[in-house]
């Protein structure tokens, strides 16, 4: 390894997208390199020591300059979601490249997971404030329902009947006390009402042949 190949390799990472092919010692070489001017230093008088300095500094400026741009590369291609490694790397590369995936496959995972918990919990309530808006619904229509029931039964337990004969007053299984006289038309109990029919004194009220007629509640 020397100064010019040294550059070469700089310029061609500058501007190449992919990653370069180096030699697998390269960092080996590069190390040679820069510990063989450190020697040459030493041996060197006072101006030509200078000189060998300024080379040893560029030197491991374009090093730098090298290594933090394929760094760029390793970590752009580690975060694209590569499956495979991309040709080019060396073997420091390679680690490099796996511990940048490793980490950020384990960020992506963290931040999904705190996106999926939040929908999670979002679902949950939607499916509570739906479940008790269902509930709500039943418990109204069940409600409504008992008081179909109840005015049906009501309705049921309550019949129109026509007095045929004169008689007495009586007291109803409603509590009621009825005065009632022949031809009154007359809402009793049902029991009151089928006790008077079966006993001839009373007839179910047919409203669809009557005409106007006198009605005691």
């Amino acid at each position: 390894m020397d100064r010019e190949q040294l550059w070469k390799i700089l310029y061609d990472e500058r501007n190449m997208a992919a990653l370069q092919e180096l030699p697998a010692d390269f960092f080996e070489d590069v190390r040679k390199h820069i510990e063989n001017l450190k020697d040459e230093k030493r041996k060197a008088d006072e101006k030509r020591g200078e000189l060998v300095e300024d080379e040893i500094r560029n030197a491991r400026m374009k090093v730098e300059d090298i290594i933090r741009r394929r760094i760029g590369k390793i970590v752009k291609l580690a975060s694209s979601g590569v499956k495979t490694q991309p040709k080019g790397m060396l073997d420091a590369e390679e680690r490099i490249f796996e511990e940048v995936r490793r980490h950020v496959e384990e960020g992506k995972e963290s931040l999904l997971a705190l996106v999926l918990n939040a929908r999670e919990d979002e679902d949950k309530s939607v499916y509570k404030n739906m479940k008790m808006k269902m509930k709500m619904k039943m418990n109204k229509s069940e409600k409504a329902e008992r008081n179909e029931e109840k005015e049906a039964e009501e309705e049921e337990e309550a019949v129109i009947v026509r007095i045929l004969d004169d008689i007495e007053d009586f007291v109803g299984t409603d509590g009621k006390t009825y005065k009632v006289k022949r031809e009154d038309i007359i809402m009793l109990p049902k029991i009151n009402a089928e006790i008077l029919c079966k006993r001839g004194f009373a007839e179910r009220f047919d409203s669809s042949t009557e005409k106007k007629r006198k009605i005691v509640i």
